[in-house]
């Protein structure tokens, strides 16, 4: 799990140690100063990041939303989407638009369905668990893909190498 879903306060101690320790490659920036963490209450919060690279165009979007366990003082990850992919389209400030079908490297993600994949050649393409070898994509953190995406990117490996799965 990404961190401690306990509330957010737990969350945010862990989260804010760990985006100060990241180095980010130097072609990369932060959209709006950096991550936003959304706060509702103490057990309900969101988690919204993207980075965006440039020679060659691509970004990285993560959305990760939190709600309380029923009748316990704890939270749970409820809804995820980790986005890595080519900048297909952008707004007038250069940031990335992104729609359903646009190219990507990978996208893991638990909306509408089941946590599933989407691989870099069918981005429409929805691959469950049970057709993923070598990574529990309920686990992934959002630490672990975003350093996936940088080795990626400097080394020219495969995605699915960077972050250690195959699909069967």
């Amino acid at each position: 799990m990404p961190g401690p879903t306990d509330d957010y306060f737990a969350f945010k101690r862990w989260f804010e140690p760990a985006h100060a320790a990241l180095k980010l490659p130097p072609d990369c920036t932060e959209s709006e100063g950096g991550p936003r963490l959304i706060y509702s209450n103490q057990y309900t919060w969101v988690l919204e990041w993207l980075l965006v690279f440039r020679n060659p165009d691509s970004y990285i979007r993560i959305r990760e939303q939190f709600a309380k366990r029923s009748r316990l003082a704890l939270s749970r990850r409820i809804q995820f989407a980790y986005h890595y992919g080519p900048i297909h389209k952008s707004d007038e400030k250069g940031m990335p638009i992104r729609q359903s079908d646009d190219p990507l490297f990978v996208r893991i993600d638990n909306v509408g369905l089941a946590v599933h994949l989407h691989p870099e050649n069918d981005p429409k393409a929805h691959i469950p668990q049970e057709k993923i070898k070598g990574l529990v994509l309920e686990d992934v953190d959002t630490f672990d893909f975003v350093k996936a995406a940088f080795r990626h990117r400097q080394n020219g490996m495969p995605i699915e190498r960077e972050l250690g799965y195959r699909i069967r």
